[in-house]
């Protein structure tokens, strides 16, 4: 007769290896969700008016605001993901002065082919904590880009008005 013996070999389960695994990943994940969400949530609290930003009137205001130049300003018209026409507003700032430019604020008018305001937004395309997270060096300059939407049918392009209403600098 016939025997047929194996030897048994210690298996190795590579389950538990696995499972470890698999939970560090996911403490991982959950630990950088917290993270973005904190993040998220303090952006979302400067987004409101910018504290010590000065403006028209403000003797401050009034001196280094012919510092600061806006060039190149160009309105172009964009399509969002639901369809809507947007303005994209895009130049350069300009900081001609001897401070560090902390935020700025501008306000934005645009009009229709018949010269009618269509639309007036100010927007802080430079602010603390978002974008490149520093101040403007003197003589520095940086791209900026705004959107406004939703736009109407007749606007126009060209006809665009670009003031700056407010300055934060160190």
């Amino acid at each position: 007769m016939i025997e047929f013996s194996s030897e048994s070999r210690p298996s190795r389960s590579y389950v538990p290896l696995y499972t470890i695994a698999i939970l560090a990943l996911g403490i991982g994940g959950l630990f950088l969700y917290i993270q973005h969400q904190k993040r998220s949530k303090a952006i979302e609290g400067q987004l409101g008016p910018v504290p010590g930003m000065l403006r028209a009137g403000d003797p401050g205001f009034e001196y280094y605001k012919k510092y600061i130049r806006l060039s190149d300003v160009k309105a172009t018209l964009g399509i969002n993901f639901a369809k809507s026409r947007i303005a994209i507003v895009s130049g350069i700032i300009n900081n001609e002065g001897d401070r560090k430019l902390e935020a700025l604020e501008m306000h934005l008018a645009l009009f229709d082919v018949y010269q009618k305001l269509s639309a007036e937004r100010t927007r802080t395309p430079l602010r603390p904590g978002v974008g490149m997270n520093r101040p403007m060096e003197p003589l520095e300059k940086r791209d900026f880009t705004v959107w406004i939407e939703p736009i109407e049918q007749l606007w126009n392009p060209k006809e665009l008005v670009v003031e700056i209403t407010g300055l934060k600098y160190q």
